[in-house]
């Protein structure tokens, strides 16, 4: 075990010895994980979202100008009146979404219940990428454009009423249903668990390359002529890649609760236990880039790949549920994605030990197996060493 702190001491002192690099180690996830939060953070509860609407008039009706003016007066638009080239202008440059409201619009008002005869027609303009855009503005069209149409079709029996008798027959009330009290999401929460873990892992994959660059100069020569076991050689250097990884989630979350009030909110001891074994799975992963990387070009290729895989797919960059079907269900082999929700459950989310405790059993199995498959190929890449295979 003596041996083993030695070499670790020596990998900790070897990652200080170049302080900016060192430096930067916490510094870009940090920054990565503020631009994240900044990105997809909303408005505070109570503040309404708007959504960036043209409205284009070009039938000079009564019935068609109450319309427009009912779009403009909605407080969940953002919206001004246009003209047709304005407007598409604006569409093409994915600005915007246009409402036009077209010649032959005004026949609307004579539309009665029952009568199936020709339509006339409301234009959306929108960007093909602007799909969530024009479903919202599809429905807050259709509202404005409905109350019109039914005041016009009940006209005689609404003429002594107020705008509020087309109200809706009932009220809606927002209830959050979260899995644990008290849970708020907080869109830094979120980015600053994914950003840790990634670059738990990117630093991984440098300790990794380290150890295979060592393996490939006269340093790793001169270790193991001193006769010390390959087995105090991997804890070493896990060990150091662990405590550099753990540093690194202090720091990292330390920032997120001063600048962004990211905070534990959750169980303690849950979120300690999944740092201390995410930082294992950094260590694993480095010692498995270190055995089956072969030279260290091709294995920093290679894992840089992997890496943002399966951070993507496990949702360290965007929640999971904007992420198609056949992505979540892959992520369920990944151990990302049981970090992550781990970390979440104990930041935002409020849960308590046991609710983070299987997140924590699964990524601690992760560690073990790729621990176990870095070890035995290192161990046969040393036997063929020996047998002068290679």
């Amino acid at each position: 075990m003596s041996l083993a702190l030695v070499l670790a001491r020596k990998d900790w002192w070897l990652f200080w010895a170049d302080r900016r690099a060192a430096a930067l180690c916490f510094v870009v996830p940090v920054l990565l994980a503020s631009a994240f939060g900044t990105i997809f953070s909303r408005p505070v509860s109570g503040t309404a979202t708007k959504l960036p609407v043209v409205i284009v008039v070009e039938d000079d009706g009564p019935f068609t100008r109450q319309v427009a003016d009912e779009l403009l007066a909605s407080p969940r638009l953002d919206v001004r009146e246009v003209t047709r080239s304005e407007a598409e202008s604006a569409v093409a440059e994915r600005k915007i979404v246009a409402v036009v409201l077209p010649t032959g619009f005004e026949q609307l008002k004579n539309w009665q219940p029952g009568v199936t005869t020709e339509q006339p027609e409301l234009l959306l303009l929108c960007h093909p990428n602007a799909t969530a855009e024009r479903q919202m503005a599809q429905g807050i069209v259709t509202e404005a454009v409905m109350k019109r149409v039914t005041r016009e079709a009940f006209r005689d029996v609404l003429k002594d009423s107020t705008e509020d008798a087309l109200a809706p027959p009932f009220r809606i009330e927002t209830v959050t249903a979260a899995p644990f009290a008290g849970a708020q999401f907080n869109s830094y929460a979120h980015s600053f668990c994914g950003m840790t873990l990634q670059y738990l892992l990117f630093w991984g994959m440098e300790s990794g390359l380290l150890l295979l660059r060592e393996r490939s100069r006269s340093v790793w020569t001169r270790v193991r002529a001193a006769a010390v076991p390959l087995s105090c050689v991997v804890a070493g250097k896990a060990l150091a890649t662990g405590m550099v990884a753990l540093l690194q989630v202090l720091v990292t979350f330390g920032v997120g609760y001063l600048a962004f009030g990211v905070k534990i909110d959750g169980s303690v001891i849950g979120f300690v236990l999944l740092a201390v074994v995410a930082c294992g799975l950094a260590a694993s992963t480095g010692l498995l880039v270190a055995a089956l990387g072969g030279t260290e070009a091709r294995a920093r290729n290679v894992s840089i790949l992997v890496i943002l895989g399966v951070s993507m797919l496990g949702g360290l960059w965007v929640p999971a549920f904007l992420l198609p079907e056949w992505a979540r269900d892959i992520s369920l082999a990944l151990p990302t994605t049981w970090a992550l929700r781990g970390f979440e459950t104990a930041t935002w989310q409020a849960g308590g030990f046991w609710a983070v405790a299987p997140n924590i059993v699964v990524v601690a199995g992760f560690t073990v197996l790729l621990l176990t498959i870095a070890a035995m190929r290192l161990r046969f890449a040393e036997l063929r060493l020996r047998q002068g295979k290679i």
